[in-house]
């Protein structure tokens, strides 16, 4: 079953943005970003658990699972984009691989996870990596 959407409606569209639109009975951008929000919270608390349990998380991969426009979101709100390069991004092809790499300062063993340059190319990210949160202990 294919759904047309009316010339009128994708006009809309461009006028609003994609991050901000939303299709009649169906759901804008920001809504599936307030979701993804709710998961990566919860990616946390369950590596969190893992690693409490003794797994290794250096050594583990994980592998999501997802729509184009859900990959997107995922990455906006990963790598903490904003609207303005979201609304330049591209969906990737049918099959694709994004990968993001865990990296390691040998200083301070802080991690980061940055997205290869070959998956930023692919889905026109030019934010590859978030800016990482530095939180000094002596402050109060």
């Amino acid at each position: 079953l294919f759904f047309i959407v009316p010339t009128l409606l994708k006009d809309e569209r461009v006028k609003f943005g994609r991050f901000f639109y939303r299709f009649p009975s169906g759901e804008a951008g920001l809504d599936v970003y307030l979701r993804i929000t709710s998961f990566i919270s919860t990616l946390f608390r369950e590596s969190v658990e893992m690693q409490e349990q003794g797994l290794n998380l250096n050594e583990t991969n994980i592998v999501l699972v997802t729509h184009g426009l859900t990959l997107r979101l995922f990455l906006m709100r990963w790598l903490q984009i904003d609207v303005e390069e979201f609304e330049t991004m591209y969906n990737p092809d049918n099959g694709f691989l994004a990968v993001m790499e865990c990296k390691i300062c040998p200083q301070t063993g802080n991690q980061w996870y940055e997205l290869t340059k070959e998956s930023a190319d692919h889905l026109r990210i030019t934010t590859r990596m978030a800016q990482p949160l530095v939180v000094d202990p002596n402050e109060e």
